[in-house]
């Protein structure tokens, strides 16, 4: 079963919170019953190995600590991902200010079967913990509320350093609303290894338990305009009467009631409108100091007067413009609140935005048709309003787009895809894990020649080997490449990609069908001097000629020969001695090595990460 329930009660429930210890809540713990949405994941959709659904029901390898194929794991880990030529493309944040907190990297989004006021929420980690950076609360229909976040909580966060398993429990901040949805987001660029979560927990109360909650749950479901704006200011909160009295005394002293008749004469003296030192700063010194703003704090900096007002509101403020650091709050009325300030933008990320319903498909295809023309950069990863309507207005509407990022908007149909062969000016493209089909990508990759960057990693419904010969012909400066599970990528598509010498990050990861008996990638290998990354995980037949013919490459950087049966000792030695460039080797389960050889090749190259994976007893 998917989820455990255990129904008791408990009086000492109220006693923090000050309410009367005679009053008995329910509660209830409960596992994840449904994952609902996530952004990346290590396994294939096909199979139930590494995926999100893992997470789902009560814990099947806690306390065991190792690399568990039944656990949920996300793609990337450590700071290699995004030093990669590929990373630099796809992983990094568009140059604009970026709020305080941890940027997430991933996130998953998991539902639970009854909805609860959360006072606990148990992560269950198998391996390499320390990765989840925040946890929200969401009521489905788009909707969030901050529960932790690793700025809040840093020791917390700081102490995760040993390699073992752990139950995670941070401190949250209670809701107003009984939830039974949860996001958590990851960052694990600090970490030196994939992290691996086994299941996830939450425990709350069927009935509200604060003031705040006890007053919302009374809320009506449709509120009036002035009662929306009540309870938008937090009005319907009556404070704490002690809190009342205080602040009676702090307005109504002496201090503080001349210093209002001060205020007051003077404004009646001076009626025209005086900044102070800012009437002495140029207009051009001012926006600069803004620019440093995230979109949050430049929300914020607005209210505090109209000079600023006026400031926060130039298009220049708004020609790269990340929602996705705010995407708890994004909807319709963002952009309908964006679009008179977008005559400069050129730069749009709307990635995990609207979601749930906050966003409607219209609104988003309104403000792309308006603002279209403009755009060279679209970012709408894991962004499900993007459906067929967008999809045109951006075909349509975008002549001068050359970066376009749908990674993981599984939901779109094939033939949606075919309104963006209208697009010519791509230069990166990135379609992980939609349904694309074979007759769109080639359309696609005819139609912009200048592509420099492509992923069609987890394609299903693509043919590797046409694609990379169309690459061959199409593409010459091709630069990135991620055909990361592609099944259908043989010897015959790998060799066709040595017509691509400029390559210098090429996924083939978990790429089954490539026989190393065709040599294909030998000659890939020579073709291609400036490989500077290179994933060939679970490629079986790999062996030692393939190693000798890498350790040509002078570039080298990264390199990934996780699971190759067939690699020796000496190959492996040889390489890290040719190549002085390497920094990150994966040879986890290569069976000829030898966990003690490893160790003795982690001492003699200190300046390579060397990972060596290990499954623990259960």
């Amino acid at each position: 079963y998917n989820c455990l329930i255990h129904f008791y009660k408990r009086s000492l429930m109220s006693e923090p919170t000050g309410t009367p210890s005679g009053y008995t809540y329910y509660v209830v713990e409960q596992f994840v019953s449904e994952v609902l949405d996530f952004s990346s994941q290590y396994g294939s959709d096909a199979s139930i190995s590494y995926t999100a659904h893992n997470i789902v029901g009560r814990p099947t390898k806690f306390p065991s600590y190792g690399d568990f194929s039944q656990t949920f794991v996300m793609r990337d880990y450590g700071p290699w991902w995004r030093s990669s030529p590929s990373g630099a493309v796809w992983r990094t944040p568009y140059s604009c200010p970026k709020p305080h907190q941890s940027r997430a990297a991933n996130f998953i989004d998991v539902k639970f079967e009854h909805a609860v006021y959360p006072f606990r929420i148990n992560v269950y980690e198998t391996y390499n913990p320390g990765g989840l950076v925040a946890l929200w609360a969401g009521d489905c229909q788009g909707t969030w509320k901050l529960l932790w976040d690793s700025s809040l909580s840093p020791t917390v966060q700081g102490q995760v350093t040993s390699q073992q398993p752990r139950q995670f429990s941070p401190p949250i901040q209670a809701t107003d609303f009984a939830t039974k949805q949860l996001r958590l987001e990851f960052d694990q660029s600090h970490l030196q290894y994939y992290t691996e979560i086994d299941a996830v927990s939450m425990m709350g109360t069927l009935d509200p338990v604060s003031a705040s909650a006890k007053v919302a749950s009374m809320l009506p479901e449709v509120m009036s305009p002035l009662l929306s704006r009540i309870v938008k200011r937090k009005l319907h909160i009556i404070p704490h009467p002690r809190r009342v009295v205080q602040e009676c005394a702090n307005q109504l002293n002496r201090h503080a009631l001349n210093k209002f008749i001060r205020d007051h004469m003077q404004r009646e003296r001076s009626p025209v409108r005086d900044n102070g030192y800012f009437d002495l700063l140029p207009r051009e010194v001012i926006l600069d100091i803004f620019s440093y703003l995230d979109i949050s704090s430049l929300l914020r900096a607005s209210e505090v007067c109209s000079t600023f007002r006026d400031l926060a509101r130039d298009p220049f403020m708004f020609s790269v413009v990340d929602l996705r650091q705010v995407f708890h709050c994004c909807s319709s009325a963002t952009l309908a609140w964006l679009l008179p300030l977008s005559s400069k933008l050129t730069k749009l990320d709307l990635s995990w935005c609207g979601s749930y319903g906050n966003i409607s498909p219209a609104s988003l295809a309104q403000f792309i048709t308006a603002v279209g023309h403009q755009l060279t950069h679209l970012r709408l990863d894991n962004c499900h309003v993007a459906t067929t309507l967008v999809l045109e207005a951006v075909g349509t509407t975008c002549p001068v787009l050359t970066d376009l990022s749908l990674a993981n908007c599984h939901l779109l149909k094939s033939p949606d895809f075919q309104a963006l062969t209208q697009l010519e000016s791509l230069i990166s493209l990135n379609l992980y894990r939609t349904t694309i089909n074979q007759s769109c990508i080639i359309s696609l990759l005819c139609n912009n020649r200048s592509l420099e960057n492509i992923s069609l990693a987890a394609c299903n419904n693509i043919n590797g080997d046409e694609v990379c010969l169309v690459l061959s012909h199409c593409q010459p400066h091709l630069h990135c490449l991620d055909l990361w599970r592609c099944s259908t990528l043989t010897g015959r598509g790998v060799a066709a990609l040595s017509s691509c010498p400029h390559l210098t990050d090429l996924d083939l990861g978990w790429c089954l069908n490539v026989q190393a008996s065709s040599g294909a990638l030998v000659a890939l290998t020579e073709a291609c001097p400036h490989l500077a990354r290179l994933f060939l995980t679970a490629h079986r037949q790999t062996g030692d000629r393939e190693l000798a013919a890498l350790s040509q490459l002078t570039r080298l950087a990264q390199l990934d020969i996780l699971g190759n049966r067939n690699v020796s000792l000496a190959a492996v030695s040889d390489l890290l001695a040719s190549v002085p460039t390497l920094t990150l080797l994966d040879v986890s389960f290569c069976e000829q090595l030898g966990e003690a050889n490893i160790a003795l090749l982690m001492v003699q190259y200190p300046g390579v990460s060397i990972k060596w994976s290990f499954t623990d007893a259960v």
